[in-house]
């Protein structure tokens, strides 16, 4: 019989937590980033408007901004992402117990 993995990746997954939070965001292009001022000042997830406007991941949050200008920039929040990222693995738990995490928002999952 043929193995099946499945992998599992939540797409936008930093921006669309920050979306639950905030709805009035939902219309807008959102991004999460790091901190300019430590350094870190590049784009880590984005939402699909903002992908749409040319809005890398990698991208420096000034470069991000001329091809956005509408960006709605904010700082990752790791406790609620980590929050979401065990809620989703609780799903992939209900229907297997072969899973492997990868990063934050990804596994392998094996049905």
């Amino acid at each position: 019989m043929p193995r099946t993995i499945l992998h599992v990746d939540l797409n936008a997954f930093y921006a669309s937590v920050e979306c639950l939070y905030r709805p009035d965001l939902h219309a807008k292009p959102v991004a999460v980033g790091g901190d300019v001022e430590a350094r870190h000042g590049i784009i880590l997830a984005k939402s699909q408007l903002a992908k749409q406007a040319g809005v890398k991941t990698g991208d420096a949050i000034w470069q991000a901004k001329q091809k956005c200008p509408g960006l709605v920039c904010l700082p990752p929040d790791y406790r609620k992402y980590l929050r979401f990222s065990r809620l989703a693995r609780d799903i992939y738990a209900d229907y297997t117990d072969q899973v492997e995490s990868f990063g934050i928002d990804e596994a392998w999952v094996r049905p």
